[in-house]
């Protein structure tokens, strides 16, 4: 979620947060390299709890499906959007970072365009 956050830092005015149903402590290492190699800036640092971000009203997209039924069933706040990307920390490979960011980027680029176009 820090990736996709990252993104939509860069490609939208609109505020973002990342957060997690299980933060961990620092940022993948992974996810600051690929956010590096594709010009973002990513801290080490920048986690946090949904419940530590989440106000009344906010999109919350979930990009992990375990977050997803985590959310669903919880008071945490719900997903509105699910977005099942493949978590890239269980193959832990540069590769699977790239991909998880390639199709982060996609589904952003697509969220952006419906954004802009509603009133």
């Amino acid at each position: 979620s820090q990736l996709a956050a990252a993104l939509w830092a860069r490609r939208s005015a609109i505020p973002a947060a990342s957060a997690g149903t299980h933060p961990a402590k620092q940022v993948h290492r992974r996810a600051v390299s690929t956010a590096r190699r594709h010009g973002l800036k990513l801290h080490a640092r920048g986690t946090a709890h949904v419940r530590d971000v989440h106000q009344p009203g906010d999109l919350i997209v979930a990009v992990c499906d375990n977050a997803y039924e985590e959310l669903h069933r919880s008071r945490q706040g719900r997903p509105q959007l699910h977005w099942s990307v493949p978590d890239p920390v269980r193959a832990d490979t540069d590769d699977s970072f790239d991909n998880a960011f390639t199709e982060i980027a996609a589904r952003i680029d697509r969220l952006g365009r419906a954004i802009r176009r509603t009133p």
